[in-house]
Parts: structure tokens; C-alpha cells; sequence
């Protein structure tokens, strides 16, 4: 059995591998950056020595445990000599799942067995937009650019039947855009010059226009990203963001935006300003659900490691809050719903934050990854509930 790249782009991204029955094997190994065979040989080391780690765990669980550490224990026919698309990579094997993933950030050394997969090295990545869409306002050119950490690439709108410059959208050159307009501004018109009235009427005209305008961008818009979950960012002066958050339809429109007229922009200082914007705009929805928890404690929400575990695996958990350096070891029956919140030296034992973790995402709830220090109470696990 060959392993399958995968390319987890979000927490839902995970659900397939995370259904598998144990033993589940993780194991993460920060690549080396250096060249070539250098680069190469340090990987081997590196994980070599990983999965000596892993067979030191082994007596407790078994020859099936056994031999799936060994269909992963030789680099080469992991790899193959393939070159490294991250800075670390992780590999997870179970009798269902062999699973081969590039990671964006480099984790720690780690390979870890139990009833689950040990996913708590992947939240820092996938609890934040991996990719975003990007929607530069200006009369003269509208653009959509679809972007990730390190590239921006235009998507192109104009094709699709929408006019991409305020210009060309008020000179009528396609036949349906006259009956648009006169449908909704009960006016012909033939050019931009002398459309809008009196000067006491033509800011409010002008607004009208736009805002229609910028309507006809949002059907396209949404057209583009239907069935897309990506962030979607806006860049232009206040003026234009106002007016096109008013007809915004795209229900995961950032609450962040570039200010600023996109074409006055240096090259890629609005991309990396948009990058700004999408960790800001996660650090608003962070802080606004730790005020909620904060809100409900005591009814409605806790901190209690016991609680959050059984309430997790029995899908009522709503939004998991995880420390980003505390755990507990220990396990927990699913048949009695039972917790023993210590190590035991069965098989059993895993990380108790980890499979609270797997349990919320297979429920299709919510994970964020906080700072120990903003962590209720400095617990390793806090969670609101559904019911």
C-alpha cells in the first residue's frame, strides 16, 4: 500500500482519515533546508530517528501496530527522492489510511500511536485561511486575485459577462445592460458624461449608479467563488468599501480590509497587506468567541477537561478553544463515556485535548488554537456548547 499525498486545505479536510479505526500512527518531521543530498541525508536521519522513538511504544499494541510501522520506516519508499513541498511533513498510517501530507510550517519532531490520529500540530494551519480571494475596488479596473501565503493569481471576471470598469458599464454596449439600468434607475443613458442631474443631486446619483455597478460585480463574484468556504478580502478607500459591503452577497465577506485605492499600491504590498487583513480578521472572530464563552461559563460553557471530552463525543460541542502548548494524557472509554485523566500504559492512551479535537470536527464544530496565556483560566481545553 502506497502512500497518498494529501492536501489537507482546512479542518474538514481532515474528516476522511479521521473516521479510521486504531492503531493510528502520526509521525512529524521538520524538513531540512539544505541542498540537495545534504538536504536529503539530514531528512533520513531525522526520520530515522523519529521512528526508533515510535517502536520504543510498540509492546502494548500489538503485531498489527508492528507491522504498520513498518510499511513507514524506510524514507526511500516513503519519498522516493521527491523534493520537499513544505517545511515539514507529516505521514499517517493506520489499517485504512496511509496518508502523506506537506505542511506550510515547520512543527516538531513527533511520532506519536493510538486510538486516533494525533492532529494538534496541524491546527495552527488549518484553523486559519490557507487560501483567500482578494477584491481590489476601482472605477477603472476590478479585479479578483485568488491568493495564499506566498502568491497572488487573478481570476478573471470579465468573461462572464460583467463590466470590470465603472466606464464601461455606464456606456451601454451590451444590450441587456440598458434594460438593467433602466429597470432599477428609470433612466436612459447613452454615456457617462451628463448622467447625473444637478450638482445638488449628483453625489446621490453617482452612488446609485456605483452601487448598481457594483451589483452586477457580486453576481460575477459569487458566481466564481459558488460552493467555495475561502475568505473573501476587499481593497479600496472607504468610499467604495461602504458602498460595495451594502450589496454584498457572499456570506464569507471579511470583516478586515486593504485600505487604501488598490492601483496607488506598490507591487505586492497589497498582497501582503490582505495577509494582514485575513490574520486580523481571525483574531477578531477569536477574541468575539472567547467573549461568548466568557458570557455563558458556568452555563453553557466550561473549562472542565472530563466535561469537554464527553460532551465532544457526544457532538455538543460547539466551539473548542485548545492551548497551543498545554495537554493531558490519559483515556476514554466510548462505551461508557468513561475518563481516566492520567497515563496508564495501555493502549488506550492518548492525548485527551487531541481526541476532544477529533471528536469536534467530526461534528462539524469549531477549533481555534489560542495562546495558553489567553486560555480560561490557563486550562489546556475550554469549550461552549450547541445544547
Amino acid at each position: 500500500m502506497k502512500g497518498e499525498v494529501a492536501g489537507f486545505a482546512d479542518l474538514k479536510g481532515l474528516k476522511p482519515i479521521l473516521s479510521s479505526g486504531g492503531p493510528c500512527i502520526s509521525v512529524y518531521v521538520p524538513l531540512s533546508p539544505l541542498p540537495n543530498y545534504q538536504g536529503v541525508n539530514a531528512n533520513f536521519l531525522k526520520w530515522k530517528e523519529c521512528i526508533r522513538s515510535l517502536e520504543q511504544k510498540l509492546s502494548q499494541h500489538g503485531a498489527e501496530a508492528r507491522e504498520l510501522v513498518g510499511s513507514i520506516t524506510d524514507w526511500d519508499s516513503l519519498f522516493g527522492g521527491a523534493k520537499p513541498e513544505g517545511k515539514s511533513v507529516a505521514v499517517f498510517r493506520s489499517p485504512d489510511v496511509f496518508r502523506v501530507a506537506w505542511l506550510d510550517r515547520e512543527v516538531g519532531s513527533n511520532a506519536v500511536i493510538g486510538p486516533r490520529f494525533y492532529v494538534r500540530p496541524l491546527l495552527p494551519e488549518l484553523t486559519k485561511a490557507k487560501t483567500f480571494y482578494l477584491l481590489a475596488l476601482s472605477q477603472k479596473d476590478i479585479r479578483l486575485l485568488c491568493c495564499n501565503s506566498s502568491r497572488s493569481e487573478e481570476v478573471v471576471l470579465s468573461t462572464r459577462g460583467v463590466a470590470t470598469s465603472f466606464e464601461e458599464y455606464m456606456n451601454p454596449v451590451k444590450p441587456d445592460h440598458t434594460q438593467s439600468l433602466g429597470a432599477t434607475a428609470g433612466v436612459g443613458v447613452g454615456s457617462s458624461k451628463g448622467v447625473f442631474g444637478t450638482a445638488n443631486t449628483e453625489k446621490e446619483d453617482r452612488d446609485k449608479y456605483l452601487s448598481h455597478f457594483y451589483k452586477q460585480i457580486d453576481r460575477a463574484v459569487n458566481d466564481v467563488l459558488r460552493g467555495k468556504t475561502e475568505p473573501l478580502v476587499l481593497a479600496g478607500v472607504d468610499y467604495e468599501l461602504t458602498l460595495y459591503r451594502a450589496v454584498n452577497s457572499y456570506p464569507n465577506l471579511s470583516g478586515e480590509a486593504v485600505r487604501g485605492a488598490p492601483n496607488g499600491l506598490k507591487s505586492g504590498e497589497m498582497h501582503a497587506r490582505a495577509i494582514e487583513a485575513v490574520a486580523r480578521d481571525y483574531q477578531n472572530k477569536l477574541d468575539d468567541a472567547l467573549a461568548t464563552y466568557d458570557h455563558k461559563v458556568g452555563a453553557g460553557a466550561t473549562n472542565r477537561l472530563r466535561d469537554i471530552v464527553t460532551a465532544a463525543h457526544e457532538g455538543r460541542v460547539l466551539t473548542l478553544f485548545v492551548s497551543d502548548t498545554l495537554g493531558q494524557t490519559g483515556s476514554f472509554n466510548e462505551a461508557t463515556h468513561s475518563m481516566k485523566g492520567r497515563e496508564t500504559g495501555s493502549a488506550e492512551d492518548e492525548d485527551l485535548v487531541n481526541g476532544a479535537v477529533v471528536q469536534v470536527i467530526l461534528h462539524a464544530g469549531q477549533v481555534f488554537v489560542v495562546p495558553n496565556t489567553k486560555m480560561p483560566n490557563g486550562t489546556p481545553v475550554a469549550a461552549t456548547y450547541r445544547f
